[in-house]
C-alpha cells in the first residue's frame, strides 16, 4: 500500500496533465471548430471534468475521506476553468453560421 503523500501527488499530477492536455486540445480543435471540433472539444471537457471529479475517490486513501469531496470539487473547477480558458484563448468558433 502506498502512502498518503504519494496517493496525493499522483492525484495531482494526473490532474495537471488532464488539464493540459485538455488546454491543448483547444488548439488542435480550434480550426476545425464548424466541422468536428467544438463537438470533440465540448466532450472532451465534460469527460475531463467527470474524470477529475471521480479520481479523488479512486486514488485518495480512507483516511482522507473528508476531504475527498473538497478535493473532488477544487479539481473539477480547475477542469473547468481549464476547459473555458482553452476556449477563448484558442477562439474556438461557437456559432459557425446564424442562418
Amino acid at each position: 500500500m502506498e502512502s498518503p503523500e504519494r496517493g496525493r501527488s499522483r492525484l495531482f499530477e494526473i490532474a495537471g496533465a488532464c488539464c493540459v492536455a485538455l488546454f491543448v486540445f483547444a488548439f488542435v480543435a480550434a480550426p476545425h471548430s464548424c466541422e468536428w471540433g467544438l463537438t470533440a472539444y465540448f466532450w472532451a471537457g465534460v469527460a475531463c471534468v467527470v474524470l477529475l471529479a471521480a479520481l479523488p475517490f479512486a486514488l485518495l486513501s480512507a483516511s482522507l475521506i473528508q476531504r475527498r469531496l473538497l478535493i473532488a470539487f477544487a479539481l473539477a473547477g480547475a477542469a473547468s476553468a481549464s476547459w473555458i480558458a482553452g476556449l477563448f484563448i484558442a477562439n474556438v468558433r461557437i456559432l459557425c453560421r446564424l442562418f
